[in-house]
This record gives structure tokens, sequence and C-alpha cells, in this order.
């Protein structure tokens, strides 16, 4: 949101010196929540900025991951108080800010049962909010400030509306836990979702290392089980999840382009559906990991806070309210400010799929042609390793999927919004599981990949969908994006012609002239997911799928093309 000419890191600077302290936040039902309070060392009140989660108070940034250390040389902050997720207070304190860093219930520090995203958790931030805010030292302004759960958390305790709380920056993290992130596009995420369970929230359960194995079982509650036994959008993940109508105080929703089946669908659904008047949209590309921290966000972040928190005037009321980067692939890119999302100069272009030719044409297709690709019955992407970095390759020889490209194009493009894929199919089962992969191939015939989320060789995007969960709600659908029920189990007829939309998830790129479109359509996981892999046993493994393209049958992509 700030002009990259002003400084306001210089500007808004207070150095106070930093003191800390080991505290304990009371909760409503009698127990806490442990804490770390750092806040300035003079006389005074000053605005919280505030974080709750699983990850741990005192675990530093580079023990976050046994990948840390990759994304550490990478960072800004570095000081020794840093922890991944959460504002570094070494930066922050400074300033002028009190920054309270809470365990979540279960965790670390904070007894209690251990289960991530709990029905529970927005009580207990709220309550911790409450109490920061009438604390003789804070000015009773309260701001959220942290990426992944950490904004999972914020948009969980905003539907509450706390009075003390005044503000948020919601970093990559997403408001509806089940089509954002869990089960997008219907299917169990089970890669990322396991990964993240084993690695980063088990060893970090209350007692651990303390009470015996057996023990710490009885305490805690498998998201994976769990999610497992909620396989459609039920009361247990509408719970748990944000109603954004009830969302009010102002905000930055802070997305990642290139991190389809994580954080980028819930970021800009936050910013579209809140309630809230006072709301900014940025979407930015590089690592889950490092972009929080980097000079050009944390500027953007303190213009935030120190209006909201402080009454500064920063200039923020007469930023645009959208800020989205434009790549050019690798970690090139440009910014464009906007004050609407989708960009109202946007031409939604229909390329229409040609079964026959396998290409991807403007003109409507008068012929009918079908094509066929076979089901992953043998389970072969299961076996592959988690994350996922099997390289694209255009002419490799797999009946796991069908490529269609566009002729080399004319003149450069830009997209920029929601994409959609509506096609034809019909299934050797009574269900099927379908991946769809948009790609930028260069004149050489090699892809044009971008720094994402967790992998440096993203597409330019990514969809997912389980036709048996293809209804959509006609009320909150458009023409560009489906909105899904996932609350009913529609079966198909083994070999009827069914209709399905595709959400491919919202993303940006600028593809160069010469370049050619490819849009890949298969039943495997696809180059480009990382983490995102989908290989659980409830998968649909032996749908054989044939796509029909002509006449009745207009299959086509729909995509977000600017206009100058």
């Amino acid at each position: 949101m700030n002009d990259k000419n002003t400084n306001i890191n210089q500007r808004t600077n207070h150095f106070y010196k930093l003191v800390w302290k080991e505290i304990k936040i009371p909760m409503r039902d009698g127990s806490f929540l442990a804490a770390n309070l750092y806040q300035p060392d003079a006389e005074g009140q000053f605005p919280v900025l505030m974080t709750l989660g699983p990850y741990g108070k005192d675990i530093h940034y580079l023990n976050h991951t046994k990948f840390s250390h990759v994304f550490y040389s990478k960072v800004q902050d570095k000081s020794p108080l840093n922890t991944a997720g959460t504002p570094d207070p070494e930066f922050w304190v400074p300033q002028g800010y009190a920054v309270v860093r809470i365990d979540e219930r279960g965790s670390n520090g904070s007894p209690g049962t251990l289960e991530v995203v709990a029905e529970s958790l927005k009580d207990d931030y709220y309550d911790a909010i409450e109490w920061a805010g009438t604390q003789s030292w804070s000015n009773g302004k309260v701001g959220l400030l942290g990426f992944s759960y950490y904004a999972i958390t914020q948009w969980s305790v905003a539907q509450e509306q706390p009075p003390h709380l005044a503000c948020m920056v919601v970093w990559e993290g997403v408001p509806d836990l089940y089509a954002d992130l869990i089960y997008a596009g219907g299917i169990l995420n089970n890669g990322f979702l396991s990964v993240w369970w084993e690695n980063n929230i088990m060893p970090r359960q209350y007692g651990k290392g303390i009470m015996p194995e057996n023990e710490l079982e009885k305490n805690r509650v498998d998201i994976m089980t769990c999610a497992k036994e909620s396989p459609l959008r039920n009361e247990w993940w509408k719970k748990r999840s944000c109603d954004l109508d009830k969302v009010t105080v102002p905000f930055i929703s802070a997305g990642n382009w290139f991190g389809s089946g994580l954080f980028s669908r819930g970021n800009i659904m936050g910013f579209k559906n809140a309630s809230s008047k006072n709301k900014w949209l940025e979407m930015h590309i590089g690592s889950h990991f490092t972009e929080f921290y980097n000079e050009d966000s944390r500027a953007m972040q303190k213009q935030f806070l120190d209006y909201w928190l402080k009454g500064i005037e920063t200039g923020l009321m007469n930023q645009p309210k959208v800020k989205i980067a434009m790549p050019r692939g690798g970690r090139e890119f440009s910014w464009i400010y906007c004050d609407e999302y989708p960009l109202k100069n946007t031409n939604w272009t229909r390329y229409y799929l040609n079964a026959s030719s396998l290409k991807l044409n403007k003109s409507i297709q008068t012929m009918e042609s079908k094509v066929s690709y076979e089901g992953d019955r043998n389970k072969e992407s299961a076996k592959w390793e988690i994350p996922m970095r099997k390289p694209f390759v255009i002419d490799e020889e797999n009946c796991h999927r069908v490529i269609f490209k566009t002729s080399p194009l004319k003149h450069e493009m830009k997209l920029v919004g929601p994409m959609k894929l509506r096609v034809y199919v019909s299934s050797s089962t009574d269900d099927m599981d379908i991946f769809v992969t948009l790609r930028d191939i260069s004149p050489d015939g090699k892809e044009v990949v971008n720094s994402g989320c967790y992998t440096a060789d993203y597409p330019i995007s990514q969809g997912w969908l389980r036709a048996s969960l293809r209804r959509i709600d006609e009320s909150r659908s458009t023409e560009y994006k489906p909105y899904y029920t996932f609350d009913k189990i529609e079966k198909l007829i083994p070999g009827e012609v069914y209709p399905l939309d595709i959400e491919i998830w919202d993303s940006a790129m600028v593809i160069e002239e010469g370049h050619t479109i490819v849009l890949e359509i298969g039943s495997q996981d696809q180059s480009g997911c990382s983490l995102m892999m989908h290989t659980s046993e409830e998968r649909n493994w032996n749908s054989d799928v044939t796509i029909y393209t002509g006449s009745k049958y207009q299959s086509y992509l729909l995509l977000p093309e600017i206009c100058n």
C-alpha cells in the first residue's frame, strides 16, 4: 500500500528499549494460556500486537522446520527472539508496540487438550485480546499480525468481534478450512496435512518429553482422523471456519499468487466477502517463510498498524485498496494498483478445447470429438515423495493426462484473477478426481516457473475437483468462479457425460509473445504441487476419464486477460 519512496520505518520510529517476561493469560474456564510479553522499557501505554498458535512462543525461526535454515538466510529479521509466523519483537517493540506471543491451548507451555483450529480457539483468542486491551501498559488497541496458522486464527477470532480488536494483518491464511486448505475441490490434501501435523504440531504438544506417550495421545485430537471422518463440509468444518459476514474490523489480507491449495484463495475470498468497510488486498509471490519479513512487506504492515493502532496519519486512507504483483517468471515481477478485484478492465476470454487436435482456440468448435486418459489404478502417484519434485516434461509419454495447447501467442498477454475450466467428461466409474494445471511454455519447450509458497517451480495455477461434489451454489457463483456447496455426494452414472465447472485458483502472469499456454488435465497430482498432494486411500484411483469437445460439448478454459 505504501509509496516505495517513503521510508515509513524512519518516519515513525521511536527506538524504545525492549524488555520481556513470561506471563499467564487467564481464560474464562479458569485455565490459562502461556505467553511471552515483549514491551518498551518506558512509562506509558502502548498498542499491542498479538499472535496465538501452536508452534511455540520460544522456538526460534531456525528450529521451525528442518528446512528453516534455507529460508533464514533470506529474511531480514535475524534476531534471537524471532519465531516463524510472528512479528519480531526486536523490530516492533522499539517502534512503540507491545508484542504478545501466545501458545495455543494444549501446545508448548499451555496446558489442555491439543486440538488445532479447535472450536474453542476463538473463545481463547477473544479472552486474550480483551485481557491485553485492559492492561495498564496497553492503550486499549490490539492488532493481530502473523502469517500461516497465525493468520488463520485471526479470521477465527475476528468473527467474534472482541471490543479491543482494532485491526488485523492476515498474511497467507485462510478463513474456510475445508475449501481453502484441507479439501480444496473436495479432495483430501493429505500430503500437506500429514507433514504439517507430524513435523510442526505433535512435537510441540504440552507435556512432550515429560508425559508418557499414552497420556499425550489421550490429550490430543488427531486432525487427519477428523478430516477423514468429515469428507463433506459439515458442522464440524463450519464451527472451525470463519463467518466472513461477521468480520467488520479493518484488515489487510495478504495472499500468495503461487500458493494454490494453500494460501491464495482464502486471502482473496476473505477480502471479497468480509463485511469490513476498511479492507485492503495484497497479492505477492515468493516463499511462504520469507515475504512477511522483507522490507517492503514490513513497511506496508507498519503504515497500516501505525494508522489504526497509534492514530498516526500515514497516508493509508489515500492508498489504493488492491496491490497486486504481476509476475514474469522466477522472482521477477512489478506491482500494479487498483481499487477493485477482479480488475475492472478484465476481458474474460474463452479458449475452447479441441479433443481432436488437442488445441485451445478462441473460436467455438463445431465438430464433436473426444480424448481419454487413464486413472491411476496402480497408485503410482502415491509412491511419490512428499513434497513432489517431479519436473514437468511436455512431451513425456503419460497415459494419466491430456495436454491442450494454444498456438504461440502473437502478443504479450497479462492474466490477473480467477480462472475456470468448463469441461464435459464421462467416467468409467461412479466418480472421478480431476487435476488441472495451467502452464506457460517458452519456445524452447521449457516451462516458465515461479517462486511460490513451497516451491520455486510453480506453474501459473492449479485446480482440483471430485466430480461427485460438483454441486454449485448458484447464488454465490459467478461466470468466472464456481462456488461448490461440498455438502452432498452425487455419484455419476458410468459412461454418461457431465459438464463440470472446475475452479482454477486465482493467479497472475505476464506471458511473453511467442510463448504457449498449456492446459494439463489428468488423474494424478501434477508438477508444481509440492506439499499439496492427494494420495490417501479415499482417492478415486480407478477412474478412466473421457473429455468431450465441440458441437453440444463446448468445453472451454476461461482466462482473465487484462487490457491496458
